[in-house]
């Protein structure tokens, strides 16, 4: 017994082609498409067939990380401090193996870096660009006035 393509029901199987790709699916599934041979099980995979490997959890963004931010004038430092060390942009682009183009863009405040680009150019610049964040909690004072995305609606004569 296998698992239908399509719904994941463990049964036996039939080759059907539905929507021009060829499928193993349940008797169920079979109805939506165009049965090509009867009651065939699906191949098991083979010992030496490549597992699939487990994901890995992706890594933490600096904007998720509320501890430390990307300071709001990070297009200032990046630029002061390229200029401090004499380089062109094509310069900084060489050292850190990134195009003219992101770091014009960064430069400019057009793209927010990922976490990898921080830190190469925190490193290859001696800057900082991430800053430490306070919490800010917010204390429930007043009940709530009772005001629904409704009473902002603005209804057009008709």
């Amino acid at each position: 017994m296998s698992d239908c393509e399509r719904c994941g029901r463990s049964t036996r199987l039939q080759l059907v082609e539905i929507a021009g790709a060829r499928m193993y699916v349940c008797p169920d599934c079979s109805r939506f498409g165009k049965v090509i041979k009867e009651k065939r099980e699906a191949p098991a995979p083979s010992p030496s067939a490549p597992r699939i490997r487990p994901q890995r959890p992706p890594k933490p963004d600096a904007l998720s990380n509320r501890t430390r931010e990307l300071a709001e004038d990070y297009p200032k430092r990046i630029q002061r401090a390229r200029e401090k060390k004499g380089w062109s942009r094509e310069d900084l682009g060489k050292k850190i193996n990134e195009r003219v183009s992101i770091i014009s863009k960064l430069e400019h405040g057009e793209m927010h870096p990922p976490d990898t680009l921080i830190k190469k150019l925190e490193r290859v610049l001696e800057v900082e660009l991430m800053e430490m964040v306070e919490e800010v909690h917010i204390s429930q004072g007043a009940q709530s006035s009772g005001m629904t995305l409704g009473d902002f609606i603005v209804y057009k004569d008709r």
